[in-house]
């Protein structure tokens, strides 16, 4: 067994980099853990500083051991910032750069669908299928928002003329049918 003494010895520069850290770290969990570094540099033992805390004994003694071999940001600072979470599919610089292509200079016709302007919702069912994963109108609308792209729902509007009537009943009958025909190519994906 190893002896750890009471404690933590630190060099002006050290104590003076740990203070600034925990003033300037927005992390509760890095707070925490400088925290903790700064109790053993006083001299306060593990348990106590566990009972502290709140959490396990291992755990300060972890923190501790971390601080020591690797110092402040690598032993103390939050690891989850670099690789927490899934990696994000969609949203990546390649990416963002195909949907600007595709909703600044193709048509949905061009790819086989009857409109012939981009909705949130006809944008997110291609690239559904053109990128094999599930694309929500949610991101799709924020990856457009983050191109500067603006997008308003096309508004469809008639003059009144001779033909009106005939007119109206022709859109009203397309609006059913293409409802129809994207709800069911939205099974297939």
């Amino acid at each position: 067994m190893s002896y750890h003494p009471l404690r933590l010895e630190l060099s002006k520069v050290q104590k003076k980099e740990l203070l600034l850290f925990m003033k300037s770290t927005r992390d509760i969990e890095e707070y925490r853990r400088a925290y903790t570094v700064k109790q053993k540099m006083e001299g306060a033992p593990y348990r106590t500083i566990a009972k502290d805390m709140g959490v396990n004994y291992h755990s300060v003694y972890d923190w501790i051991d971390n601080y020591r071999k690797y110092g402040l940001e690598d032993g103390i600072g939050n690891r989850r910032k670099n690789n927490g979470g899934r990696k994000p599919l969609i949203s990546t610089e390649k990416n963002k750069e195909m949907i600007k292509d595709i909703v600044l200079n193709k048509s949905p016709q061009s790819f086989g669908y009857l409109k012939n302007t981009w909705s949130i919702r006809l944008l997110a069912l291609y690239l559904s299928s053109l990128l094999g994963i599930n694309v929500s109108r949610m991101q799709t609308w924020r990856i457009i928002h983050d191109l500067g792209i603006v997008y308003k729902q096309p508004k469809l509007e008639l003059e009144k003329d001779d033909d009106y009537e005939e007119k109206k009943g022709k859109i009203d009958r397309y609006k059913k049918v293409s409802n129809a025909l994207l709800k069911k190519d939205s099974v297939r994906v």
